[in-house]
């Protein structure tokens, strides 16, 4: 217990469980990038084009990759800096710990149905929740009186999270071009974008 009575958590072991968390389903994102096990191939063409046609899986592949490893370059910059960590610490990260091992069912969902509304507002609302979450975890990061929205918003998530909302929308009208929508966060990572990202404080 701390001083307050509150429970504390060894910072070591939170830490071991959520990079075991998001190493695990970062692997797990490439499963779903496969040929059918009873593909039929006579010849290099026929290959090459059944690789080709595995592009919208690997599009979604590649964006969920690199939005789990901003979320988890966030974590460390964000988890607390002592040796423990509150209840209310704790809780959070194993929210969103839930949500990260969802991104691999999300993920081959839209790579798989992405031409479909549902498939894209389910993958929508996957990487809105870690959006939040980052956010709450960004505002539990500073003290009490210091705590700001906007400071724990930063410069890149209101970016990733209207990324989110435009696929939605784009999908409203041609679903299949919805997770270009994610694209746009890849502007953030520009000289010129303003902030300092994910995993850094604005």
């Amino acid at each position: 217990m701390g001083r307050s009575g509150e429970s504390r958590f060894a910072k070591s072991r939170v830490d071991a469980l959520s990079d075991g968390v998001f190493a695990f389903s970062m692997t797990l994102l490439v499963l779903d990038i496969r040929l059918p096990d009873d593909l039929v191939v006579a010849s290099a063409a026929d290959l090459a084009a059944h690789l080709v046609s595995l592009w919208d899986r690997t599009l979604t592949y590649v964006i969920s990759f690199f939005v789990l490893g901003a979320f988890w370059r966030s974590g460390i910059e964000l988890r607390p800096s002592g040796e423990d960590a509150g209840r209310s610490v704790v809780h959070l990260v194993l929210v969103m710990l839930l949500f990260v091992t969802a991104v691999p069912f999300s993920s081959g969902l839209v790579g798989r149905y992405g031409h479909f509304l549902p498939a894209i507002l389910v993958y929508a609302a996957n990487m809105a929740v870690l959006g939040v979450l980052t956010i709450a975890m960004r505002y539990l990061d500073v003290k009490p009186g210091k705590r700001s929205l906007a400071a724990a918003a930063g410069a890149r998530l209101p970016t990733f999270l209207a990324s989110a909302v435009l696929s939605v929308l784009i999908a409203l009208v041609a679903p299949r071009y919805a997770m270009y929508a994610y694209l746009l966060n890849f502007l953030t990572r520009l000289p010129f974008w303003p902030g300092r990202g994910f995993e850094g404080r604005s």
